[in-house]
């Protein structure tokens, strides 16, 4: 991000002030929420995910299982421990019950919202989400300009037009989000099926590999209008 805002031009003197003022605030809400313990998004969408793929958590019909919310397996807590060991599994489980993932099914048994985690509002989960979107792709665009061959690159691609009209701003968030989602399904099977579990040799090599994908739609104008042509009058 310092590199980033460097080559952009920056003063170090602005920079400077920017990380002050952010430590500042960042200690402020520490103290109110981040306390708390919260955690990342990337963390409670896979809880969420394989509490809709394992068989432990799913019926026969592959729906998920009502679950406790604390306790040894099966439980949100237990899951929770099986994707970041290094969570208090606990609070993550409360927390995720406080955000609107889970809902009660019946007694103190819980199912979950959805399969995704979708956070409303600027909650310091979503500020925490923002930081790290922008440099993963910072570090991706750093990466792939520092590779020679092409082989050894990410990709980072986009497709746009300059001049959709309006009225196919509808269609183009359906499809969109259709496509995206039949993609990130497959990428997300081959991601599961390749992960290191704790039944993996001691000493592997691991790293954090995804894609992120996202549609925009910039501010709406109107094309200019092409000055009539008036014939002179007749004479």
């Amino acid at each position: 991000m310092f590199d980033f805002l460097l080559t952009s031009g920056m003063e170090v003197k602005v920079i400077r002030g920017i990380v002050e003022r952010a430590f500042t605030e960042a200690g402020e809400c520490s103290r109110r929420s981040l306390g708390r313990g919260d955690f990342g998004l990337a963390t409670a969408g896979r809880v969420l995910d394989r509490w809709h793929r394992s068989r432990k958590y799913t019926t026969e019909r592959a729906v998920p299982r009502a679950i406790p919310l604390l306790g040894r397996a099966p439980s949100v807590e237990a899951l929770v421990r099986s994707e970041n060991a290094r969570l208090d599994s606990a609070e993550f489980a409360r927390r995720l019950k406080s955000l609107g993932f889970l809902i009660r099914a019946d007694g103190s048994r819980y199912k979950p919202a959805a399969r995704i985690a979708v956070v409303a509002g600027l909650s310091p989960l979503i500020q925490e989400y923002v930081a790290r979107s922008s440099d993963t792709l910072l570090q991706t665009i750093r990466h792939n300009v520092s590779r020679r061959s092409s082989s050894q690159k990410l990709i980072e691609r986009f497709a746009e037009v300059p001049d959709l009209p309006a009225s196919c701003e509808a269609a183009f968030r359906r499809f969109s989000t259709e496509q995206g989602w039949a993609m990130l399904d497959r990428m997300n099977d081959w991601l599961e099926s390749r992960r290191a579990r704790r039944t993996t040799r001691r000493g592997l090599r691991t790293v954090r590999a995804g894609v992120h994908l996202y549609a925009y739609v910039d501010r709406l104008s109107a094309r200019p209008r092409r000055p009539s042509r008036r014939r002179p009058p007749e004479s």
